[in-house]
């Protein structure tokens, strides 16, 4: 009987089981050699085929092959409900190398309506950021960039790192987010809700005398919470009662510090003549822990949410690098978190992956809005977003809201205010979309070494991004009050949504504004459209804004809707500089309402003086005569001054003192020609010492 050669070492044991009469006819074989007991009772050739035993797929074999599977579905199910003109760009994306099919990545079901209609752009022009737009999260395996430690603790270090542990699975299966689940999140925060009573049996909350303290909380949960949902309320309140991983003193003392610009009362001045001290003593309170606990030496999450409202509120009073640098503490903290990157949800983990999710779009919304109040580049680029926008607390999104009114000032009471639905959640996801287009916009048009023609080659696909946004709103989002001339205090939405259309409209004006002749990516020929655009969209923010300030005045407006206001104003001015007539005066009364609007709004936030007198810089350049209240003195550090701009020039800037005239008619471009480079509208808060000092040739962070 021949034996079959040992195996090499490291080699496979080669097996013969059966002979290969037995084996097809699967049947017992004694597996006698050479002939077995039923080939010889047969008469028959009895052959045994020697082989190495078929390897088992592995977790990686079967997981491409999933990937594969689900890539076909998602590209099947993109043809069935696309256009004809979106079949063939789907198609075009589709290449066959030796029969087989290659998938590159497209555009996901979730993103087909705020693509639809868009032109094609040659993919030499697009950046890394606006294909990594289409990739879907669920597409995405986020397995290899997670490590699980031995006590159980979720790490984020991608594959190449030395740091990371054997990659596992975090959840074994990807179950479905339930209705169970929605509800067991909402029933918690009710129960919650129920019982925060209980801390005003408390004495103080870290030092502060608990009315105080929840009044400075009442003021969070009723303005700032709603725009960014950044503070998950059921789990803060929670943690504050009994102790727990979502609160911490730090982040405590970051909500007094930032609300306390919206209290009236004399408490939460150290100053009690000086307004601005409101709020003091809690910035340096949160400035001790950040030193005495070592705050920034390890990450968590009420770390973050404290660093990015300090960040927001440093900006609001002036600080910019303050608020920059806590800004990018924060961002750094998502990345070593894991924040961006989505786990799957279980009945056990609900609330935390609630908790990331919103703090991960909460520092993602915020990251933008600074890149544009600074003129800096983002930190959280499309490609790493791969965090549902699947919220499963929706307890907020019908609560009626009013406006917070403090028991200590009854009269405010005698206000006939109307309870709105607050909308939080869909709000807030649609804050969240347009933040993804708002990336875009920076990215494409205002980073160094943003060319025209590449941005040219991108206009028309943002611009039906944006168009698509706004078209896709649920009805109780939309909000036109151009439309409607009634009483707005008698149907004004909430606040977080007329701030969600005032900056949607002021993206339009950064998408636009470039190409005009004295913007930073002027052409020859600009887009015929594009002034149009720009008119209109200022038209619009004005008309939000002034019903802002009609139903519940901007005092307790949050600093970003100054930027929207700033932003129309750079066109108010240009267009009563340009207009005569019934239409001058219209330009001019909608510049003298949005000044007066931003005068208002430096009452919460100290910085917005800077962008107003960059405004009336600007009237003075181009000799425009305005009704409109006194100038508010800027005392911040970095004031803005555009004469010293001027001085740093050598062109001759004597024309910015005498427009020019052609015959009685003034000039119709805009008065800011001494400085080429120059665009109002990006970065308009950094100061001289920064974007000007270190690039010359590129104001204001160009």
């Amino acid at each position: 009987m021949t034996k079959p050669p040992d195996p090499l070492p490291g080699q496979p044991k080669i097996l013969a089981r059966a002979c290969q009469f037995c084996r097809a006819r699967k049947i017992r074989c004694d597996t006698r050699r050479p002939r077995c007991g039923s080939c010889i009772s047969q008469k028959r050739d009895c052959v045994y085929k020697l082989e190495v035993p078929k390897r088992r797929p592995s977790t990686a074999l079967l997981n491409a092959i999933q990937g594969e599977k689900r890539a076909l579905d998602d590209v099947l199910v993109r043809l069935k409900r696309a256009s004809s003109q979106e079949r063939l760009r789907i198609l075009d994306s589709i290449s066959v190398v030796d029969n087989q099919v290659c998938l590159s990545q497209g555009p996901s079901t979730a993103d087909i309506p705020a693509e639809k209609g868009k032109s094609r752009v040659d993919k030499t022009n697009a950046t890394d950021d606006e294909y990594g737009d289409y990739s879907s999260c669920e597409e995405l395996d986020v397995r290899p960039f997670l490590s699980v430690d031995e006590g159980g603790r979720v790490d984020s270090f991608g594959p190449s790192s030395a740091l990371q542990g054997p990659s596992q699975p975090i959840f074994l299966a990807e179950l479905r987010v339930t209705e169970h689940v929605r509800n067991q999140l909402i029933a918690n925060a009710i129960l919650q809700r129920q019982r925060e009573h209980e801390l005003r049996q408390l004495n103080d909350i870290d030092g502060v005398h608990v009315d105080l303290a929840m009044h400075l909380l009442d003021l969070h949960w009723n303005r700032q919470h709603h725009t960014f949902l950044l503070t998950y309320r059921p789990a803060i309140m929670r943690d504050l009662i009994d102790g727990g991983p979502y609160c911490s003193k730090f982040m405590i003392n970051a909500i007094f510090a930032c609300a306390s610009k919206y209290s009236q009362r004399i408490e939460v001045r150290d100053d009690s003549s000086d307004p601005k001290s409101a709020g003091r003593r809690f910035f340096l309170r949160c400035d001790q822990l950040l030193a005495e606990d070592a705050l920034l030496s390890s990450s968590s999450i009420p770390t973050l949410v404290g660093l990015l409202l300090l960040g927001s509120t440093y900006n609001a009073r002036g600080e910019t690098s303050k608020g920059w640098l806590y800004t990018g503490y924060a961002l750094r903290m998502v990345y070593d978190l894991g924040l961006h990157l989505d786990c799957k949800e279980t009945v056990h983990n609900a609330e935390e992956i609630e908790i990331r999710r919103r703090v991960f779009w909460g520092a993602f919304i915020c990251d933008k809005l600074q890149s544009l109040y600074l003129g800096r580049p983002v930190a959280i680029n499309l490609r790493d977003a791969h965090v549902s926008r699947n919220f499963m607390d929706t307890i907020e999104e019908k609560e009626l809201w009013t406006p917070y009114i403090d028991p200590k000032f009854p009269s405010d009471a005698s206000i006939p205010w109307n309870p709105t639905p607050i909308h939080s959640v869909t709000t807030f996801q649609q804050f969240c979309l347009l933040s993804r287009i708002m990336t875009k916009i920076i990215n494409r048009f205002y980073v160094v070494g943003a060319t025209a023609a590449n941005a040219r080659a991108s206009l028309q696909s943002i611009d039906d991004a944006l168009t698509a946004w706004s078209e896709n709103l649920p009805a109780d989002l939309k909000f036109e009050p151009w439309k409607d001339n009634t009483v707005f205090t008698q149907r004004c939405p909430a606040p977080n949504l007329m701030i969600l259309h005032a900056i949607y409209h002021s993206l339009i004006i950064l998408l636009h504004r470039p190409f005009i002749s004295d913007g930073h990516l002027r052409s020859a020929a600009p887009p015929a459209s594009s002034w149009r655009r720009c008119s209109t969209a200022a038209r619009h923010i004005t008309s939000i804004v002034l019903s802002y300030q009609s139903a519940y005045s901007l005092r307790g407006a949050p600093y970003l809707i100054s930027y929207a206001v700033y932003v129309a104003c750079t066109i108010h001015v240009r267009n009563a500089a340009a207009s005569e007539g019934s239409q001058g005066g219209e330009h001019s009364s909608m510049l003298a309402a949005s000044l007066r609007c931003l005068d208002e709004l430096t009452l919460p936030n100290g910085g917005v003086s800077r962008p107003a007198n960059i405004i009336r810089k600007l009237i003075a350049v181009n000799r425009l005569n305005l009704v409109s209240e006194p100038a508010v003195e800027d005392h911040s550090p970095n004031s803005f001054d555009l004469d010293a701009i001027l001085r740093m020039f050598s062109t001759d800037s004597s024309n910015l003192a005498q427009p020019a005239q052609t015959g009685n008619n003034i000039d119709t471009r805009f008065e800011l020609q001494a400085y080429p480079h120059e665009d109002l509208l990006y970065g308009f808060m950094d100061g001289e010492a920064t974007s000007l000092g270190s690039f010359p040739e590129y104001p204001y962070g160009i």
